[in-house]
């Protein structure tokens, strides 16, 4: 989660999203330092599955090391480039349990943002990967002056790329790039989707 703390090259982005996003019976809420235990618990639970494809899943996680990062979520709010959010399930709002986290970064230039997202691995493979995916997408498209919104991922990573194909966006390149994760190869897939694409989310699980 530290490279969520990336600061855009330059800072084109004036509006916000809102702070709060559904996607059926899913709630995604602004990061909040309340979000604490939820998340080591969440982070520690998933490591296994995290490892292979986050850097900063490579040691476990703490109070302090996830405090951090809540912090800087909060003030990133403010000033841009990141915007974190906890992806709840039902009963909406901080009762809902915490299902990941998924966050808009402005770290791929002017009129975009980037969709980031993991799942705790005991609530993957019920779709909500796709559905917190596809609420970030809109809440994305509703900011002034966003035209496109991209998920990035690498080739090997298949649960990932199946997310942003599901949604309509459209796989624009492959880069090389060295990997950042034992998982990882050097091929990172790019995929687009913009304001006039249209095209619906389908919801099958993942």
């Amino acid at each position: 989660m530290g490279q969520w703390s990336d600061e855009p090259s330059d800072p084109w982005l004036s509006g916000r999203p809102a702070e709060r996003a559904t996607s059926g019976d899913l709630t995604l809420d602004r990061a909040h330092p309340d979000d604490l235990e939820e998340l080591v618990d969440s982070v520690n639970s998933s490591l296994d599955e995290l490892r292979p494809w986050m850097p900063w899943a490579q040691v476990p996680a703490t109070r302090e090391s996830i405090g951090t990062f809540l912090r800087q979520a909060d003030a990133d709010w403010d000033r841009g480039p990141n915007f974190a959010f906890a992806i709840r399930g039902p009963n909406g709002g901080r009762a809902g349990a915490l299902l990941g986290y998924c966050g808009l970064h402005d770290r791929i230039g002017p009129g975009g943002l980037e969709i980031g997202y993991w799942i705790r691995s005991d609530c993957t493979g019920r779709g909500v990967a796709t559905s917190a995916a596809a609420a970030l997408t809109t809440s994305a498209l509703d900011v002034d002056g966003v035209t496109r919104v991209e998920i990035r991922c690498d080739a090997a990573n298949v649960r990932s790329a199946a997310v942003p194909a599901r949604l309509g966006f459209r796989l624009d390149r492959i880069e090389s790039r060295a990997p950042t994760a034992p998982g990882e190869t050097d091929r990172h897939m790019i995929w687009i989707l913009e304001s006039d694409a249209g095209g619906d989310a389908e919801r099958d699980p993942i």
